[in-house]
């Protein structure tokens, strides 16, 4: 444990500076907060989901699911539009980067034209939605 810099200006010691703590909220925190912003103001047209593939598992449970057809690097949430066109929505914690499979996955969206978007705060969210008209309240950018 580090002295603290008023103790070590009083011991006649140069204090040495400290940095700011990062502020990153638990990526658990930011899925229930869109899980409950699309369940609020999804228009009713939108169908959507939350896919639970991240979750620490039992390893029987792990291997059934990947029996049933679970697949990695998936989405956290999977929206489809009115016309049926699938969109990937990817959070991750401020600070953390994809898996290599959430890379490859996004990667393959790119290829072939499906909306595919790595958000890291609620505003990242929201432009995402916004722009894709997801949403039945009008969000400007002013307000984001």
């Amino acid at each position: 444990m580090s002295t603290p810099p008023l103790l070590m200006i009083a011991e006649g010691r140069k204090a040495r500076p400290r940095k700011a703590p990062i502020i990153r909220p638990k990526e658990l925190t930011l899925h229930m907060s869109v899980a409950d912003v699309l369940r609020r103001y999804a228009k009713p047209e939108w169908r959507w989901t939350h896919i639970p593939s991240g979750e620490l598992r039992d390893v029987r449970v792990a291997r059934k699911l990947k029996q049933m057809g679970l697949k990695r690097g998936w989405p956290d949430f999977a929206l489809i539009s009115p016309r049926g066109l699938f969109h990937a929505l990817e959070l991750k914690r401020i600070g953390e980067t994809l898996t290599d499979d959430q890379d490859e996955f996004h990667m393959w969206c790119v290829s072939h034209g499906v909306p595919h978007v790595v958000a890291f705060t609620m505003r990242d969210v929201l432009v995402a939605l916004h722009t894709w008209n997801c949403l039945s309240i009008n969000i400007s950018e002013g307000s984001l």
